[in-house]
């Protein structure tokens, strides 16, 4: 791709792009916030209604309570028990219940059940009852039945096969008598309730006309619609699941009967007045909610089209200065992506395309000096490892500590050799373990073992001491750090001494570091060796190094371990005196393993 072409693509990138986004997170931002302003009125009404519509079944149960223990009704489920009169005397029934329970406005009908299928019933309207045998056998029934005399509320046409397709809310409750809290029979009340078009008329009048709010059953249908179109028909498929099976207020958009819409959503939590799984829904046109953002989105892209113009001008008239110096840069910059880094550029004159030369010239030569750096880690590090896994078991030492078990067990040393396998195998652990960091207490269960089966197999020849404070035992350090310091005394350090030697192992705290000590008595190292230790190996591709110069070469691995690691500021430093003995100081970062 030419620079023209990348810099249109860097333009529209840049600076088109940024300008659309702009306007369209604007957009955005209106709408959300226009969008919050309706949900937190929706909230606030749908609260309001579904308080309303509570204090209204609340009443119409507490209606139907009072009148259950009245003498009046309790006498009539006495005539329905099995003595009931003559057929003659049955409208003397159905004149009490229109004095009792049909005095309450709301109610339409109200049909009483008894035994052997007697029903008796009044209403204001020629509205047919239940029947009985259908009832009975309806699932509906043992809901009833469970509720043990709190009453059940059917909404209109939420079970057509009971209640027809009238535009009645049902309760049907179970009937206990006063005295022996025995089950009489059933009671079915019809209800119309008027009320709920005066709770609804004041938030569908004015602007919130365009507003529709409905009360959903539990299987979708709809009970109430303020609007009478509804009423009756399932719209479970118009509105989306999580608004009609929600625990609590939701809220989204959705194409409701074909019209973009905002739905909000609400239980009225009325299970306890046997109102169950009941929900008022509130719905408005989209187009209505965000119909103030049209003009903000106007305004908008007027300011992006000017913005735009300007933008294109700019483009036109100083990009072009610089599309010349900018080709030079790019030339250079493809010799070095060849591998060229001797390239640089020619510094003139006194602008910003001048310090971009210079720093293009000084970015190449720091470039090829982070790899020569990069390379010469990478061989440290690479000797590092080799020695790291020279650090660990080896074979030799293995073959000895089994050949020190089989003779303490041909000697019936039975608890020794107990000891000796444990300590292996505590030590074959750490030394296998995965991480390249561990514990501190670890590290030293790890020495432990190590020092304690070279205490059996060189019985007397040595003694040591570790001093650990408990408070450091969770901090972190390379795995295998102190052994391969250890190991270097016992070969190295205690070789023909004439006296027995002693390690002393010491981690502590200082100035906000874990600094270790590896001290022993043994011979020192000679000045000129000790020198050494400070320089790189003369051979690097050389194989893994023997004899004394091990010493050397062991001792580095763990300091370039802890360098590489930690960085330049941590290490350690040898202090020895030639017949005096040696001691290794090491330190490394404070921190445990949860800790950056």
């Amino acid at each position: 791709m030419s620079l023209r072409k990348k810099l249109l693509f860097a333009f529209t990138l840049f600076v088109i792009v940024p300008l659309i986004g702009l306007g369209i997170g604007s957009y955005m931002l209106g709408q959300q916030i226009i969008e919050k302003k309706f949900n937190e009125q929706s909230a606030t009404t749908i609260e309001a209604m579904s308080r309303n519509i509570g204090y209204m079944f609340k009443e119409a149960n507490y209606y139907s309570d009072v009148w259950l223990v009245k003498p009046e009704i309790q006498s009539l489920y006495r005539v329905l028990d099995g003595s009931a009169a003559e057929i003659s005397e049955w409208p003397f029934y159905e004149n009490t219940l229109r004095k009792t329970l049909l005095t309450f406005n709301p109610i339409k009908a109200v049909a009483l059940y008894g035994k052997d299928n007697l029903i008796i019933r009044a209403g204001r309207d020629s509205i047919p009852a239940i029947p009985y045998e259908q009832l009975i056998q309806h699932p509906v029934y043992n809901r009833i039945k469970q509720l043990n005399g709190v009453p059940l509320w059917i909404g209109p046409e939420e079970y057509p096969e009971l209640t027809g397709s009238l535009r009645y809310f049902d309760q049907i409750r179970v009937v206990k008598d006063f005295y022996t809290m025995d089950n009489r029979g059933l009671l079915s009340l019809r209800f119309q309730f008027s009320e709920l078009d005066r709770i609804f008329r004041p938030y569908a009048s004015g602007d919130q006309g365009v507003y529709r709010y409905l009360i959903v059953g539990q299987s979708g249908i709809v009970l109430y619609d303020n609007r009478r179109e509804l009423e009756g028909k399932r719209i479970g498929g118009e509105l989306p699941e999580f608004v009609l099976e929600s625990d609590g207020l939701v809220s989204g958009k959705t194409d409701f009967l074909g019209t973009p819409s905002m739905v909000m959503s609400s239980p009225l939590g009325l299970e306890d007045m046997g109102v169950f799984g009941w929900r008022i829904v509130s719905i408005a046109p989209l187009q209505y909610v965000t119909g103030e953002v049209n003009l903000l989105l106007e305004a908008v892209g007027a300011i992006l089209l000017f913005g735009l113009a300007s933008a294109l001008l700019f483009n036109n008239v100083f990009v072009g200065r610089t599309v010349r110096a900018i080709l030079r840069v790019v030339a250079s910059m493809k010799r070095v992506e060849r591998g060229d880094l001797s390239t640089r550029l020619r510094v003139a004159g006194n602008d910003e395309l001048t310090v971009l030369a210079k720093g293009f010239n000084s970015l190449i030569g720091r470039v090829e000096d982070l790899l020569e750096e990069v390379k010469r880690e990478q061989d440290r590090k690479n000797r590092a490892e080799l020695m790291l896994m020279q650090a660990q078991i080896k074979p030799h030492f293995l073959f000895n500590t089994l050949e020190s078990i089989n003779t303490l067990a041909i000697q019936n040393q039975g608890r020794q050799v107990s000891q000796m396998v444990q300590k292996l195998g505590k030590l074959l652990r750490i030394s296998i373990h995965p991480d390249e960091e561990i514990t501190v207490s670890q590290e030293i269960e790890h020495l432990r073992s190590y020092l304690d089966i070279q205490m059996f197999r060189f019985v007397d020849s040595f003694v040591y001491e570790i001093v650990v404070p408990d408070e450091l035992g969770d901090r972190i350090m390379p795995k295998l750090t102190l052994q391969p310091l250890v190991e270097n005394c016992l070969q190295h350090g205690f070789e023909g001494l004439d006296r027995t030697g002693r390690i002393t192992i010491k981690i502590r705290e200082e100035r906000g570091d874990l600094v270790f000590y590896v001290a022993d008595n043994g011979r020192g190292i000679q000045a000129d060796r000790l020198a050494r230790f400070g320089s790189e190996p003369d051979d690097k591709t050389s194989p893994t190094p023997v004899g004394r110069e091990h010493l050397r070469l062991g001792v580095r691995s763990v300091a370039d371990r802890i360098r590489i690691m930690y960085g330049s500021r941590y290490g350690i430093t040898i202090c020895s005196a030639e017949g005096y003995g040696t001691t290794i100081r090491g330190c490394m970062p404070l921190r445990r393993r949860d800790e950056p």
